[in-house]
């Protein structure tokens, strides 16, 4: 009985803790917006690009911060080669400041493009992004309100939903992972499969 109300009282929280961000985002078959930026290397990042020859594989990260989000980026690193002979190019989106970025992928090993998103502009797009507040992070809003503060560009009160988009040569997205549940992620070894 104890450990079914504690599942109780976990499930409310969860709950209401993204209850407030909205569900709309973009799905498959809708064409994929623009990702234009540089990433941790310096290397000039653009989909456009990138699209005449492979497909990208986009995530959206909220920061080296998160627990859940170094794992998720650990799992990515590690699929990295099998996506990539896929021919996959992979793109992940933070709102982390450049140095943050840097210093996530170097902690991480990553050989994955981290690109910081200026202005939100590419979360705006891919409808990923909401403001940290208390309705919409409730239970961990303090602690999350200090992390951003520390990690975002200066004035920059949102988060990505850790989204992942596939998407394919002609632009169209062909597969989407979105939960605004920051537990769920997307599974890189069933992405493998698709493709």
């Amino acid at each position: 009985m104890k450990k079914l109300i504690t599942v109780l009282i976990i499930a409310f929280i969860s709950m209401n803790s993204f209850s407030q961000i909205n569900n709309e985002h973009l799905e498959v078959g809708e064409k994929a917006p623009l990702i234009s930026g540089v990433d941790q290397f310096g290397k000039v990042i653009n989909s456009t690009e990138i699209l005449k020859e492979k497909k990208i594989l986009v995530v959206f990260y909220r920061g080296n911060w998160c627990p859940y989000c170094r794992k998720h980026l650990a799992s990515l690193q590690e699929n990295l080669e099998d996506l990539q002979n896929k021919g996959l190019s992979v793109i992940v989106v933070t709102p982390e400041k450049v140095e943050k970025t840097i210093a996530a992928g170097k902690k991480l090993d990553a050989t994955f493009s981290i690109v910081h998103d200026v202005d939100n502009k590419i979360m705006n797009d891919y409808k990923v992004a909401f403001d940290v507040n208390d309705q919409n992070v409730t239970g961990y809003f303090g602690f999350t309100q200090r992390k951003i503060t520390e990690y975002n560009a200066e004035n920059n009160n949102t988060l990505p939903v850790p989204a992942t988009y596939l998407i394919d040569i002609d632009g169209k997205i062909v597969y989407v992972h979105y939960d605004p549940d920051h537990h769920e992620r997307s599974d890189f070894k069933d992405i493998i499969k698709l493709l």
